[in-house]
């Protein structure tokens, strides 16, 4: 049976006049009255829109654990199984004689950078040192005691800590100790916690963007169709993607993309104002420890008006130098971790670290705790791993866009290579110098509990002033915040560029100044209004809500790509046979 050709051309209607020249009126219109009701529900009904977005936060976490868990396992297996496929591995994302538009450094640099910059810097001390606190094998350790106490007959009094009772029982003989506990904030918690923050940063977040931006790529260069995101969906819906369906699978994923940054956004002027409280002391930056929403939204001015003149230039220009720098000075203060952090420490924790990841990740990559309320593996998957994995997908139609952008004429191996397994190795590294030294002096003692005490975001800039006299914590803790600004600025000036794609139907030259500065003005009142409806909470609140239909694109985006490159194989073998015959 003859094979019909790939689907080559599709026609989305763009304006030829008037100030959406160039644009889809109804993906540009429709994306912004929707993020404009957003906007106007959190400024004036704020409580409210707190109140209900927390709900449906909570509401995710309880019911959709199962759908994120194995959705995230499902682009981790297309991306493999694609890469390591004999012929689809070969594939160039590009045409034949095609060269690379942008050198291997800044590829990777830009790809970092949009990507997962300002997490190193949020959470790479924060995540392991709250894991070393709680995490699902010290929560389970724990139901073996209390299942121990209740074998004995041992009363617990409510709020007691059962720690403390459990050595205390053990010391007096009441009940033996129990093999293979994982106890909070010891040594024996230290694997449970890097198998747990791999998990989050290694390939299921890469895979979400890689998925996209294979995709779009393929799509794209080989194929010849718009670089947007219905075009990734070709093979299942063919030219319905010029009309209504089109326009609702590009609108859902600007609606993703803005939440989705939002909330990168949001972490990074946390981290920000805990910088500059760290610098200069001033007391409205930070009270009770937390960032306040004074010091928030004015960072937010400063991040945005940068963001908006480096997005004016183009990613040849602005977003290419910044990514450029924010690599030299994340590579600086790596290269000072290396030096003056616990490095024999980290390398070990680094090695353990990524033997028992590889081990354990079919296992992790499955594996759902039930929800049975507070105190429950199940809860802490819900504030951990099924927040990333929200985060992540809202974030990929924004890095997945930019990624295909800076990666014409790379085959697809090449490109699981540079956006999954380099990136994840790297934050690895980051994760077991950073957290390991700080690990490692709360557990020497150094630190006394000092760490521990920090919210997330502060730990980072506390384990600089425990290893540093004043004067050179204060000096390093501003390098830090110059490379959070860079972050900050290249993570928010890519995703004004990457919406104006969309908008404009993939179209590279439709992005005028104006369209830019007003997409600059929406990103900055989301974040605004949000932060106002309920902190850096309502931010990840909407992001969960906005993330659930992306995902369903992304499930069908896998099966297209897949059936694409089949159809391909089947193409290439009746040509061949035709050929011999």
């Amino acid at each position: 049976m003859a094979i019909s050709p790939p689907l080559k051309e599709l026609n989305i209607q763009l304006a030829e006049s008037g100030f959406y020249r160039g644009f889809n009126n109804l993906v540009a219109l429709a994306s912004k009255i929707i993020i404009a009701l957003i906007v106007i529900w959190c400024v004036i009904y704020p409580e409210q829109a707190g109140s209900i977005l927390g709900q449906m936060k909570t509401w995710s976490f309880d019911h959709l654990n199962y759908y994120y868990t194995w959705g995230v396992a499902f682009y981790i297996i297309v991306c493999l199984v694609i890469s390591v496929h004999p012929k689809w591995g070969r594939t160039k994302l590009g045409t034949a004689d095609g060269k690379p538009e942008f050198s291997s450094f800044s590829w990777f640099s830009m790809m970092f950078g949009a990507g997962i910059g300002i997490g190193m810097l949020g959470y790479a001390t924060g995540e392991p040192m709250w894991h070393m606190a709680d995490n699902p094998d010290i929560r389970m350790s724990a139901e073996a005691i209390r299942v121990a106490f209740g074998s004995a007959n041992i009363a617990i009094a409510e709020g007691a800590d059962i720690w403390a009772e459990y050595n205390t029982q053990v010391a007096a003989g009441t009940i033996g100790a129990i093999d293979g506990l994982v106890t909070p904030k010891s040594a024996s918690a230290i694997d449970s916690v890097y198998k747990y923050a791999f998990l989050h940063w290694g390939l299921g977040a890469w895979a979400c963007y890689a998925l996209v931006g294979i995709s779009l790529a393929f799509f794209s260069y080989s194929r010849g169709l718009p670089l947007t995101i219905r075009s990734t969906l070709a093979p299942l819906f063919g030219r319905n993607l010029e009309g209504p369906l089109g326009h609702v699978v590009d609108i859902t994923a600007v609606v993703a993309t803005i939440l989705g940054i939002s909330q990168t956004i949001g972490l990074g002027l946390a981290s920000f104002a805990s910088g500059l409280y760290n610098i200069t002391g001033a007391e409205w930056l930070v009270v009770n420890g937390e960032p306040t929403n004074a010091a928030l939204l004015v960072a937010l001015g400063v991040v945005m008006i940068c963001s908006t003149l480096s997005a004016l230039s183009g990613v040849g220009k602005g977003i290419k130098w910044l990514s450029n720098v924010n690599m030299v000075l994340s590579f600086g203060l790596l290269t000072f971790f290396i030096i003056f952090g616990a490095t024999t420490v980290a390398l070990e924790i680094m090695g353990k670290g990524l033997i028992n990841y590889v081990i354990n990740l079919p296992a992790l990559t499955f594996t759902v705790f039930p929800a049975d309320g507070p105190g429950s593996p199940g809860e802490w998957q819900g504030w951990w791993s099924i927040f990333y994995w929200a985060w992540w997908i809202a974030f990929a139609p924004f890095v997945g866009i930019f990624l295909a952008r800076i990666s014409k004429n790379r085959t697809i191996r090449e490109f699981v290579i540079g956006a999954i397994l380099a990136p994840s190795l790297m934050c690895f590294l980051w994760f077991s110098l950073l957290g390991g030294t700080a690990i490692d002096l709360e557990l020497s003692g150094v630190a006394e509990g000092q760490i521990y005490a920090k919210s997330l975001t502060a730990q980072l800039y506390e384990v600089i002033n425990i290893m540093l006299s004043p004067g050179f914590a204060t000096l390093l803790s501003v390098l830090i915040v110059i490379l959070l600004l860079t972050y900050l600025v290249t993570s928010a000036d890519s995703a004004v560029l990457v919406v104006n794609t969309i908008n404009a139907g993939g179209a590279a030259g439709a992005k005028g100044k104006i369209h830019i500065i007003i997409w600059g003005l929406i990103l900055t009142a989301v974040i605004a209004s949000l932060l106002l409806a309920g902190g850096l909470n309502a931010i990840q609140a909407a992001m969960i809500v906005g993330a659930v239909p992306f995902s369903f694109m992304m499930i069908l985006m896998g099966i297209s790509l897949i059936k694409a490159l089949y159809r391909d194989g089947l193409r290439e073998n009746k040509r061949i046979t035709t050929n011999c015959c």
